[in-house]
């Protein structure tokens, strides 16, 4: 006897717009395998005629029966003059893609909610132009490039980031309607993105580190107002008394100084300081803690389940606290 869920896996499994897009999806890997640096060519570039396309092959069929009906030798000179402008328009949209070379980049790492920045790049070679180049993700806005005086042309996408761990983009899709609009030349290709994808910080108290490592023995931050250590800028809802007035009245900004009291330089961040949390959020309240504390230019090790990084501080640790957090 089978089970709802058996029954759902089972009509998805049947489905056939499924079945064709991961049929497609095997076929477009084999034709364009992904790629650093991708040049468009024959291989890679598909043509069809667009919605407007088709309307006009079929205007152009309905006077080719009036031509036939009516005997007039004009009408006929016009639709195979429209049939010419058609083909013609077939080779010159292929020809706005034909030779692009194509890279990419993307930011080290962003923060779940964030929005991952790819900026690709477009190179041409020799003196051929390219106008109206659309390009876009799944999940992101189209852009449009052009390459007519310029050898080099950069545009940057954002899409939207929803879980931690390796953010993949997916294929590119590069696409052009020039010159009529009424032929759509286009490509599919994945230039082998990948971005790291940080938990989102949620906001924790941070003197339950205190009273977690009170036990051990160990001395750890604790907030307070006795010394200056640090510069920030001003943020809306600062205390004005924090306000370093001199530095403003000198022209250089407003900022705000910033205290602690008995900083040790050791802290450990554990796995067992948030249990009464699920598990994203423990890892949300980690990398809290983890910004505030490399903020506060103090010493932290992570202590999570298969991972272990001993105290430090420093750009390089920082990173690598957060990216063992990411791929938990």
């Amino acid at each position: 006897m089978t089970t709802a869920s058996q029954t759902e896996s089972y009509s998805k499994t049947l489905n056939p717009y499924l079945i064709w897009r991961r049929s497609f999806g095997r076929w477009i890997v084999k034709r364009i395998p992904p790629a650093k640096n991708i040049v468009l060519n024959i291989n890679n570039i598909f043509i069809i005629p667009n919605k407007q396309g088709l309307g006009f092959c079929f205007v152009l069929v309905l006077m080719f029966i009036g031509a036939i009906n009516y005997e007039t030798s004009l009408a006929f000179a016009l639709v195979f003059l429209l049939i010419g402008m058609f083909i013609l328009t077939i080779f010159y949209t292929y020809r706005n893609l034909a030779g692009l070379h194509l890279s990419a980049v993307t930011d080290n790492s962003v923060f779940v909610g964030e929005n991952a920045e790819i900026t690709v790049i477009l190179n041409r070679h020799g003196k051929r132009i390219y106008e109206a180049i659309e390009l876009s993700f799944a999940n992101s806005r189209k852009v449009v490039a052009d390459l007519i005086d310029q050898k080099e042309f950069r545009s940057r996408l954002f899409i939207a980031t929803r879980k931690r761990g390796y953010f993949n983009p997916g294929r590119l899709r590069v696409e052009t309607f020039f010159p009529f609009g009424i032929c759509r030349a286009w490509s599919l290709i994945d230039l082998e993105l990948k971005c790291l994808v940080y938990p989102q910080p949620l906001e924790c108290d941070l003197d339950m580190l205190n009273q977690n490592d009170q036990d051990t023995g160990k001395v750890n931050v604790s907030r307070g107002n006795d010394d200056f250590y640090n510069l920030r800028e001003y943020q809306v809802g600062d205390p004005l008394k924090h306000v370093a007035w001199k530095h403003f009245a000198r022209g250089r900004g407003m900022y705000t100084k910033q205290y602690s009291s008995n900083v040790d330089e050791k802290i450990w961040l554990r796995w067992s300081q948030f249990a009464q949390f699920s598990e994203e959020d423990r890892l949300s309240k980690l990398c809290y803690c983890v910004l505030k504390l490399d903020a506060a230019g103090v010493d932290y090790g992570l202590d999570i389940p298969g991972c272990l990084i001993e105290p430090s501080k420093g750009s390089l640790h920082y990173h690598s606290v957060l990216r063992a957090l990411a791929l938990y």
